[in-house]
């Protein structure tokens, strides 16, 4: 028979464990979403986005520099451009999908362009 010390003990050590497992698998996905993608703009120009951990976006094409901010949607980044663009990037089997949606569109609604993205790093 277990004594209430023991008790006490395999009850912490397992709220610990859990604990640890939620942070880990938080930080896992976090992971998941930061890096650099490559894809294309609307027009078919090489497009370079950066997610960083602290939720900045940044974006290259066609000699033009984008900034903006990244959040977590589900299995999604939805990235919001200074310019008023969004850009979602979402996992599609191996691979990224990245949808766009012109400034004033819903996002509930179709996007403006759609085209594959592959994650660097």
């Amino acid at each position: 028979m277990m004594n209430v010390k023991q008790i006490r003990h395999d009850i912490a050590a397992a709220v610990l464990a859990a604990i640890v497992a939620v942070l880990a698998s938080t930080a896992s996905f976090a992971g998941d979403q930061t890096g650099t993608y490559m894809t294309e703009d609307t027009k078919g120009n090489a497009f370079r986005i950066v997610l960083a951990g602290d939720g900045m976006a940044t974006g290259s094409k066609d000699g033009h520099d984008l900034n903006g901010t990244w959040t977590k949607d589900g299995d999604a980044a939805v990235i919001k451009w200074s310019t008023g663009w969004i850009t979602t990037l979402a996992r599609d089997g191996d691979a990224y999908k990245k949808a766009v949606h012109r400034p004033g569109t819903p996002l509930d609604g179709p996007p403006t362009h759609t085209t594959g993205a592959k994650k660097l790093e």
